[in-house]
């Protein structure tokens, strides 16, 4: 029982912790700033302008100066309305997110949110999120995309994390600032390696591997089509007279054929880390030569294709290959 007394209290303070600094991400639709998001603390010039009011008062009360206590209302009132203007600068913005990117170890990943001004213009809103931040300006009833380039520092999984939409407009005597927080996640792929030896010989021996580009080398023939085969290719000219499908095969410094990618095949010297970078480096050998490759690694074995989809799928797994494991 008092165990259970216990756990009350604890919930309830996490519940208001979450309402009130967001730390997970819990906003799932589109969110409306309003009053109960929004909170408003002096910036340093604040302070400084609140302390010079608080000794402009001390001094006009002792010595009974009317002007001065005029004008310290007065600059006082000023005050008060930039933090009306500094509320409903915020309050209204709906922000809702759009899509994450993706991004190799060592670049940028872009996350993409969009503001939406309502019906009041939008000054000197920053967004800011996991390191990143930028500043933008809405006009009434204008829809923006807000692009935050977040730094992939390792490969796996990047939650955007909790966004802090702010501002000191129009005096920057107050900070307004709202926390959301969104489930959006990226995916960074392991860096390729710099300088990886040349892609392994293929299904179809040395024409698998080779380099260039297909317009730059000899045509040998035609080979029965595979599943995955780039459709630049393919020849169409047997197909139109009723032949069959065939692929263009090329030597010299043709494009070649499939090629699978082996995780059993890599040095056994490499680490995970470099056996991940070296496949990443053949994938994108590969989609450069428009040349179909499989992917075979634990955990995962991908179909031979050549398509964006696959090279998207193939670096996804291995930016989300276990760490350590072997």
């Amino acid at each position: 029982m008092m165990g259970q007394a216990a756990a009350v209290p604890q919930h309830l303070v996490a519940k208001l912790r979450q309402r009130a600094f967001r730390h997970a991400p819990a906003d799932r639709a589109p969110v409306v700033l309003r009053h109960s998001r929004i909170y408003i603390l002096p910036t340093r010039r604040g302070y400084a302008v609140i302390a010079t009011l608080l000794l402009m008062l001390l001094t006009s009360l002792n010595y009974a100066l009317s002007l001065g206590l005029a004008v310290t209302f007065l600059l006082g009132g000023l005050v008060a309305a930039a933090l009306l203007h500094t509320f409903r600068n915020l309050a209204g913005i709906e922000i809702k997110p759009l899509s994450a990117g993706d991004a190799f170890a060592g670049d940028e990943l872009v996350f993409t949110l969009s503001l939406a001004a309502g019906s009041v213009e939008r000054r000197a809103i920053t967004i800011a999120a996991n390191g990143a931040d930028t500043t933008a300006s809405v006009a009434a009833g204008v829809l923006a995309t807000v692009p935050l380039a977040v730094a992939a520092a390792r490969r796996g999984r990047l939650p955007l994390g909790r966004v802090t939409l702010s501002s000191s407009y129009p005096l920057a005597l107050w900070r307004g600032f709202a926390y959301v927080h969104f489930p959006l996640t990226g995916v960074v792929y392991p860096s390729p390696e710099a300088s990886a030896p040349p892609l392994p010989a293929g299904d179809y021996g040395a024409d698998a591997h080779a380099e260039g580009r297909g317009d730059e080398s000899d045509l040998a023939g035609l080979r029965d089509y595979q599943r995955g085969d780039p459709l630049q290719r393919v020849a169409w000219k047997a197909v139109a007279r009723g032949a069959g499908w065939f692929s263009k095969a090329f030597e010299g410094t043709a494009t070649g054929g499939p090629v699978t990618l082996e995780w059993s095949r890599l040095p056994p010297e490499l680490d995970t880390e470099a056996r991940l970078s070296r496949l990443t480096a053949w994938i994108l050998a590969a989609e450069r030569s428009a040349q179909p490759f499989a992917l075979a690694m634990p955990g995962c074995v991908l179909p031979r294709a050549a398509d964006a989809e696959h090279r998207r799928a193939a670096l996804t797994a291995l930016a989300l290959f276990p760490t350590g494991a072997r």
